[in-house]
């Protein structure tokens, strides 16, 4: 193999350096970071990088067997994996440079968290937490491996899921339930797939309230699912209304009541939403948020729609986006359990009620099925 020795300013200079040598099938064979000299007044950290080529392994082994050389690709293989998992997160901040000089086993699953949309701060914390703990006497490949199980156990630790509608109704009140969040996230539409799920599949009595005043067509919109369905769907506007629609639906399992959705910089409309479903009611709220926003947009809609102190998130549009790595981040800043995702415009298919495996594939972008 020859090798060569990388020295830059940075992790990306380094790796730009190597690319533009060594081309595309280098292989990083080790990093660290050389400390300033405290003397020298103007110096500055610097990263070594070494990286080395594997010369045509078929050029000297022409006699190899069938089974040797499929081995050898596969090597081939996992090394440009790891260079474009480099190559990836080159374009982020100096703690990547700093993690990857602790933990250089780590490159794999940060790169997958980044391309994830998982931000740079908590899969620095994931990974700080899960590889400090590993024994350093360890074979690189052991490390990998327990790597990557440590971190998919804090992952799974930080998440927490909740069936919050399958629940048999004994106490002869029905659960009601309201759906807020930002205009445009989906909640008509994720509404129509639960009703559809508790009625045909669950063999529920469901019931639908529209408060959405603002939205034209909002009501009839629900109501055209209702009469497909064969759901008793009414509106209310008022207190008043919404007491009298819930004396009309007390024989109900589930009541699922449709809100307004506003800009969440709107505190006046999301005040009138709350005097509305909190005139004790008893309603649970679930908090329904789009993976299509911008993290700091999610971020700064969860905080606005906290005064309703809801009970579950609910994300929609997952099929919109390969970037559901912002849920983590978002359930990371408000503690709430996950009762529902959407990914589809389908109704009812396109529904998801996830255990904590299943939402970890769709956080890490591997879709709804298997093993993470």
């Amino acid at each position: 193999m020859n090798k060569k020795i990388f020295r830059a300013a940075n992790i990306q200079e380094a790796l730009a350096n190597i690319k533009e040598e060594m081309g595309a099938e280098a292989m990083i064979l080790s990093t660290r970071k050389i400390p300033r000299r405290p003397l020298d007044p103007y110096a500055k950290d610097m990263f070594e990088v070494e990286a080395g080529v594997k010369e045509d392994p078929f050029a000297k082994e022409k006699g190899a067997t069938q089974v040797e050389k499929e081995n050898l690709i596969a090597s081939l293989k996992g090394d440009i994996s790891e260079i474009r998992d480099m190559i990836s997160i080159a374009g982020f901040g100096s703690g990547i440079q700093t993690i990857l000089c602790r933990h250089f086993e780590s490159v794999g699953v940060l790169a997958s968290f980044l391309r994830a949309g998982v931000s740079e701060r908590l899969a620095i914390a994931l990974i700080e937490k899960a590889g400090d703990c590993l024994d350093p006497n360890l074979e690189q490949t052991e490390r990998i491996t327990l790597l990557k199980k440590n971190v998919m156990t804090h992952c799974l630790d930080r998440l927490s899921v909740k069936d919050f509608f399958n629940r048999n109704n004994r106490s002869g009140v029905p659960h009601v339930a309201a759906f807020v969040g930002p205009t445009g996230v989906g909640k008509t539409t994720t509404i129509a797939k639960l009703a559809a799920l508790l009625s045909l599949k669950r063999k529920m009595k469901v019931g639908l309230i529209s408060i959405d005043n603002y939205r034209i067509g909002a009501f009839e919109q629900l109501k055209a699912y209702a009469s497909i369905m064969g759901l008793l769907c009414v509106p209310a506007f008022s207190a008043q209304d919404l007491s009298c629609a819930l004396e009309r639906m007390k024989s109900m399992d589930v009541v699922l009541i449709d809100t307004a959705g506003h800009s969440h910089f709107d505190k006046q409309k999301i005040d009138e939403i709350l005097q509305l479903i909190k005139s004790d009611f008893g309603i649970s709220v679930h908090l329904t948020l789009s993976v299509t926003s911008e993290s700091i947009n999610m971020k700064e809609a969860a905080s606005a729609f906290s005064v309703f102190n809801p009970d579950t998130y609910v994300f929609t549009k997952i099929d919109e986006t390969k970037r559901c790595g912002k849920i983590l981040d978002q359930v990371n800043n408000l503690n709430l359990p996950v009762s529902l995702i959407t990914n589809g415009q389908k109704v009812p298919e396109d529904l998801i009620v996830p255990d904590k495996q299943t939402l970890l594939r769709i956080i890490l972008g591997k879709g709804p099925k298997g093993e993470v």
